[in-house]
């Protein structure tokens, strides 16, 4: 085992890669193959409109100040949307294409990363290193779990944040010496920044680097925490600001943090227990995807058998300190993807307990895991290569399966709507039926989730939509109205408004969107068009 990670003889002669220039034209290499093979992967979702929450965002419309833009959360990735609406107006083409260009620069440096996280334990040959870092690369680049973050313009924010985690990793990994220079330091310090000012789960970059402190080449130890202290003392200011600023935001966000009403810190972590296990099959067994999963709350520790799984999990964290040197890699890549899965999948409350996209970085703790099953496994080398490319191709054959749903937007919710114990994916199918002006469409799916799903709140509030895209306002009006019965939300009252001004009901839409504003302060949209009804009724006076 190496005494030193980086700079050394030692880790040298351990099979650590001593030509960071070759390693560095590898990986140019797999980005030009991965954007290549990108091209033809993701081809059907190139032109794809935008879908669910990019709805939410200002795609698509003029550039106009960039200070409107970046002037709030995530400035660096609203920055990448400025400038696609710069370049691309409102085609979404331009949009796809940066994602997938972002995808292919995270398969590199996954790559680079693999290259010397594989070298470090000192036990795999430089051949072994070489061929599981290329794997890796391409089990992550074409993994379906990864379509949500490419395919999804909104998912733009998991890669790009992945991407701003993965270079400070690689500079961090690669450093000259074995103690960080003030100068690499404020580049991953710089990395660390524009990670968070791009989605705020990038704060784990700082847990990882400290894991691999403790971890390598002794592991639990406290040499490489000291050797690095100008990193870790910069970072520790640096991070607590980021958390404080993240807090603040999690005290006033409606889908996100300890305001989120209808569940606690507690009941969230032992959901998030039982997703951890859910995220694992989906990563080794990739069948049941969704754009739209309903995952239900424990509100219990014994609802929805949430102490088995949290007792499954502290079993398997135990079993990661206890077998750190039996088996390293694996146990290294097992602490990985809970470090980096933290920040969404912990004690934090989100409004949507799982989501794919959230796997997209942590994917690479289980590509470690899979290259110590494979060191272990003894075959045939053929054998070998036949059974990864046998896994590869089922992997890209699935991705492709997405892509194709992708790209028809009504499919995706389709899908998503099939079996669904609630009305919610009802809601985005018809929304995407509507962007492809085929409204009448969803009736079909609405009239038998009637039947699967009576007295749903919105299940009703997807027929209002329908109702009220087909013109059948009277129609759409009643449904609404039921729905209001069911739940009286921001949400229903908002609906309604809209759909009185459309009558020329203006007292009756004021109103309602008094009700809806009242009910969420946060509900701008809201407060838009009940200024607008305010104005026309003032002029009609």
């Amino acid at each position: 085992m190496p005494r030193t990670i980086v700079g050394s003889v030692d880790a040298r002669r351990a099979g650590v890669p001593a030509a960071p220039i070759r390693v560095g034209r590898r990986a140019a290499a797999v980005m030009a193959a991965a954007l290549g093979a990108g091209l033809v992967l993701y081809a059907p979702v190139l032109n794809s409109p935008f879908v669910f929450d990019d709805l939410t965002l200002p795609l698509g419309q003029s550039p106009g100040n960039l200070m409107h833009w970046v002037f709030g959360m995530r400035p660096f990735l609203m920055l990448t949307y400025w400038l696609n609406a710069s370049i691309s107006g409102d085609s979404p083409l331009g949009y796809h294409l940066l994602n997938l260009v972002i995808h292919a620069v995270n398969t590199g440096l996954v790559f680079v990363v693999l290259s010397r996280l594989l070298a470090l334990p000192g036990y795999l040959s430089a051949r072994e290193a070489g061929v599981g870092s290329l794997l890796g690369a391409a089990v992550f680049f074409v993994h379906p779990l990864q379509t949500e973050s490419v395919a999804y313009i909104a998912g733009r924010s998991e890669s790009l944040a992945a991407m701003f985690i993965l270079l400070g990793y690689t500079i961090f990994l690669y450093r000259r010496a074995a103690a960080i220079s003030w100068a690499e330091t404020a580049m991953v310090l710089a990395c660390f920044a524009l990670g968070v000012g791009t989605k705020e789960n990038a704060v784990s970059l700082a847990g990882v680097l400290v894991l691999t402190d403790i971890y390598w080449p002794r592991s639990i130890a406290t040499g490489g925490l000291r050797r690095d202290w100008k990193l870790f003392t910069a970072m520790a200011v640096v991070a607590a600001v980021a958390v404080w600023k993240v807090f603040g935001i999690l005290a006033r966000a409606p889908s996100a943090g300890f305001s989120v009403r209808d569940i606690t810190w507690y009941q969230y972590g032992f959901t998030e227990a039982r997703a951890f296990f859910t995220y694992l099959r989906l990563a080794v067994i990739p069948i049941g995807q969704s754009i739209d999963h309903f995952y239900p709350v424990s509100h219990t520790i014994l609802e929805h058998g949430a102490i088995v799984y949290l007792a499954a999990l502290a079993g398997l964290i135990a079993l990661g300190y206890a077998w750190r040197r039996r088996y390293p890699l694996a146990c290294f890549g097992f602490f990985l993807t809970l470090i980096l899965l933290a920040p969404t999948s912990s004690i934090v409350p989100i409004r949507d307990p799982l989501v794919e996209r959230r796997m997209y970085l942590p994917l690479v703790g289980l590509i470690l895991i899979g290259c110590e099953i494979a060191k272990r496994v003894r075959m045939r080398t053929v054998t070998g290569y036949v059974v990864c490319g046998g896994m590869l191709a089922g992997f890209y054959l699935l991705c492709d399966r997405r892509n194709q749903l992708w790209a028809e937007p009504s499919q995706l919710f389709v899908e998503a709507a099939a079996g669904s114990p609630n009305g919610r994916p009802y809601v985005n199918l018809v929304k995407a039926f509507a962007g492809e002006h085929r409204c009448s469409a969803a009736i079909p799916y609405l009239v038998q989730a009637d039947q699967r799903l009576p007295n749903d709140y919105l299940l009703d509030l997807a027929w209002g939509r329908a109702l009220e895209c087909m013109g059948r306002r009277e129609e759409a009006l009643r449904k609404l109205q039921r729905a209001e019965q069911l739940w009286p939300s921001s949400e229903v009252y908002e609906l309604i408004g809209d759909l009185y001004g459309e009558m020329g009901r203006l007292g009756e839409a004021r109103v309602a969107l008094r009700k809806a504003v009242a009910l969420d302060s946060e509900a701008w949209t809201a407060r838009r068009t009940l200024d607008a009804v305010n104005r026309r009724m003032e002029v009609a006076r």
